[in-house]
């Protein structure tokens, strides 16, 4: 089978017309027909039958559904590669950050690059890691600020900062010390982050490490809004640094977790990239504002810091 082939059969497959699938594909309608019978005679069998005027798969075609849409998302990765690699421009910084990250500390290094350059054209877009890479990959960004995750192999990173966990509540509920051991959090109702988010398995990691039964009684995605439940109910929360920095102006205190639980902050970008003057100096700032809020980070690779699996 060919790749138009495919291409037709999943646009049948999707409007369930030959009409629908030639206007969706840019192509006549006795083109569509031709494709489609080249590759039933190919194969020897029948893809389409017509019931009550649609075409539906028979057995046989729902049977390479599954491996046609890989090759279908395959295509349309190669298609918004070269999309990307015609469209760069010099004036354009496409910023992709984690959703903390992106309401913090990249939005302040946003700020002085728009005062740097007056005329650019920045976009930021709060993305999760596991999806970072592949827009990374595929050029759709010109730089990530994330959590580090799995590395991917075609995704360059730099070390940034080390995050922390911090616990964060009422004053009346978190004492003002300069650090609360781990077992605190077992003696109050804890709203903490997702269990499959970094820091929620950095957390279940650590509390397993040390033999301490945690549990989260309100769980939530993002670490702002676990912050803000813990305003609302007046109970102690689990965040990262760059979250806790605007617990203050949510009646909180924040406090860092004892044994100190660290969490890499990167800066990506893809291999084949060049990169151009605003994504550079970008990350300048970006190392400066990172320093200057959160502390240096150690001198170490990113891939350095293990990360729960």
């Amino acid at each position: 089978m060919r790749l138009r082939h495919i291409e037709v059969i999943n646009a049948i497959r999707v409007t369930g017309t030959l009409s629908a699938a030639a206007e969706l594909l840019n192509l006549s309608q006795p083109a569509v027909t031709q494709i489609l019978h080249s590759a039933e005679r190919q194969l020897g069998y029948v893809l389409f039958q017509r019931v009550r005027g649609r075409l539906v798969a028979t057995r046989e075609a729902l049977r390479l559904y599954p491996e046609m849409e890989k090759l279908d998302a395959q295509l349309g990765a190669i298609r918004k590669l070269a999309e990307n690699l015609r469209g760069e421009r010099s004036d354009t910084l496409r910023i992709i950050a984690a959703p903390a990250l992106a309401e913090t500390l990249v939005a302040d290094a946003v700020a002085e690059m728009t005062l740097r350059y007056p005329n650019a054209h920045i976009t930021v877009r709060a993305i999760y890691s596991d999806q970072a890479a592949t827009d990374l990959a595929l050029l759709d960004a010109d730089i990530g600020i994330l959590f580090h995750n799995v590395p991917h192999p075609a995704v360059r990173e730099e070390l940034l900062a080390m995050s922390r966990l911090m616990c964060i509540g009422p004053p009346g509920v978190v004492p003002p010390v300069n650090a609360i051991e781990l077992a605190f959090l077992g003696e109050h109702p804890l709203i903490g982050p997702d269990p499959e988010d970094p820091v929620g398995r950095l957390l279940a990691q650590t509390c397993r490490d040390l033999g301490i039964d945690v549990t989260s009684s309100v769980q939530a995605l993002s670490y702002h809004s676990v912050m803000a439940l813990t305003a609302r109910c007046g109970r102690v929360g689990i965040v990262e640094a760059a979250t806790a920095l605007g617990a203050e102006a949510m009646g909180l205190r924040a406090v860092p977790l004892m044994p100190d639980v660290r969490l890499p902050i990167i800066a990506a970008t893809a291999l084949q990239a060049e990169g151009n003057v605003l994504s550079r100096d970008f990350l300048d700032i970006c190392r400066r504002v990172f320093v200057g809020r959160l502390g240096p980070p150690p001198a170490v690779s990113a891939e350095s810091p293990a990360m729960p699996a």
